[in-house]
């Protein structure tokens, strides 16, 4: 499979790939288009962005919110069902204390936007009735000031099905450990008048660092999670792993979430962009959960797993399924997934710093025999190259595409949000006097690709 997604990628062609419905209520069924519409989401001049957040509304309307890359704020963008460009976009900025290092979104019922930012001090919740592009549409409320001590990370806020507002909240991060409090994730909610800080309640539910999770519920309200637990080894210290959590009980009792182990996650801080620890998780719609990983194999490797349980998922490794969808050694950062209405999965990825979408209409996609279609959603090497805003003596710009996210339409379409980096380098030395030519990124915007049924 990673030497077919190679070459697609490589010489920028399109292979046939099933359509979608997803995360967000999608029919499924029928093909998309082998031409998708790409363009960076607006900002404000001057502002760099990082990878989106997404969530569909039922008329097909797409909803974004992509934080600034460094500095502090973030935006909030809507964008009718149809939109093919930037000019299509309204958006909206919100100001909050020091950088938003990660912003989320979900939807109610009706397709009204509530956003969490979680910024180095403070999380912030946002919420719009009405609108929702101006600023006078939204109030946005510091709801948590944790001193830096805490972080959310990775899609871990979520509506539960009576539209409260929920979030994993854990431990602050820090370089090999060093300075990190104890390990501990705590869940976050609030069930009424949520502008209000003292309206939200925090819950100890492991004394495990669970980061990059992905919250979702099921019809009856149970949190189901996919997460990259920190776990100690006698011989490493910790290992980043990924594991699949949920809470059948009182979610307000530690001893209510069980969780599971299911395979080593792959991080590497070396690589031109990071590698981050990367899980995704969605629910069939008889809620069986469904996780996509960027895993480590046993090689010390890197390989797209993708991983299927339909009972008793919680301390029986032979209830899960699992499949490699990619080997490739060009894996770079980001894996999300969404599935149809039928369960079918919707898979993106980024491999050598392009955008891939890989689809299955099988009626069991996790077994070896499943077929599974390739399409590219954008190659880097396809996107005009910039040739302004170069680093001092350097010669070279290209473009850098990674941290995918996806979101299924109604009507089939897929929508894939991913950021979308221009970094300079080279060879030659223009100016002898000057300095030598650095590598690194000069501009970062959040990109969308439109891909119809």
């Amino acid at each position: 499979m990673g030497v077919l997604l190679a070459a697609c990628l490589f010489n920028a062609c399109s292979c046939s790939s099933g359509g979608g419905g997803g995360k967000d209520g999608g029919s499924g069924g029928g093909g998309n288009s082998d031409t998708p519409t790409h363009f960076f989401l607006p900002t404000a001049p001057g502002d760099n962005t990082a990878a989106p957040s997404l969530a569909v509304d039922g008329a097909g309307g797409i909803h974004a919110v992509y934080p600034n890359y460094a500095g502090g704020g973030a935006y909030y963008a809507y964008c009718a069902n149809g939109c093919k460009r930037a000019s299509d976009v309204s958006f909206v900025r919100f100001e909050t204390d020091g950088t938003a290092n990660n912003a989320m979104i979900a939807l109610t019922a009706q397709g009204k936007p509530r956003v969490l930012l979680s910024a180095f001090d403070k999380v912030y919740y946002g919420t719009c009735d009405s609108g929702c592009t101006k600023t006078s549409d939204w109030k946005v409320t510091a709801v948590l000031d944790h001193g830096g001590k805490k972080e959310v990370s990775g899609p871990a806020f979520a509506l539960d099905p009576q539209g409260r507002p929920r979030f994993l909240l854990h431990t602050y991060r820090t370089a090999f450990g060093l300075g990190m409090g104890d390990p501990v994730t705590e869940y976050v909610t609030c069930d009424a008048n949520c502008h209000d800080p003292s309206a939200w309640k925090t819950y100890r539910v492991a004394e495990q660092l669970w980061h990059r999770s992905e919250l979702l519920f099921d019809a009856e309200g149970h949190p189901r999670v996919a997460t990259i637990a920190r776990l100690d080894d006698d011989a490493e210290g910790w290992i980043d792993t990924g594991a699949y959590v949920e809470c059948l009980g009182d979610c307000t009792q530690e001893a209510a979430w069980q969780g599971f182990p299911l395979a080593p996650a792959y991080y590497d801080g070396n690589e031109a962009i990071a590698i981050q620890p990367t899980i995704a998780l969605d629910l069939t719609p008889s809620g069986k959960p469904r996780i996509l990983l960027l895993a480590r194999s046993t090689e010390s490797q890197k390989q797209v797993l993708y991983l299927a349980c339909d009972e008793s998922c919680i301390g029986a490794d032979e209830k899960w399924s699992r499949l490699a969808l990619s080997t490739n050694p060009e894996l770079s950062d980001g894996v999300d997934l969404a599935l149809d209405a039928q369960g079918h999965p919707r898979v993106v990825y980024s491999l050598d710093y392009n955008i891939a979408l890989a689809s299955c209409d099988a009626a069991q996609c996790e077994k070896p025999e499943a077929k599974w279609t390739l399409q590219v959603v954008e190659a880097a090497n396809a996107m005009k190259p910039d040739e302004v805003f170069l680093y001092p003596n350097c010669d070279v710009g290209a473009w850098f595409l990674h941290t995918p996210s996806i979101v299924l339409t109604q009507d089939g379409g897929a929508r894939v949000g991913y950021q979308s980096r221009d970094v300079s380098g080279g060879w030659i030395k223009k100016d002898p006097n000057g300095p030598d030519c650095v590598a690194g990124t000069d501009m970062t915007w959040s990109r969308l690709a439109v891909l119809e049924p």
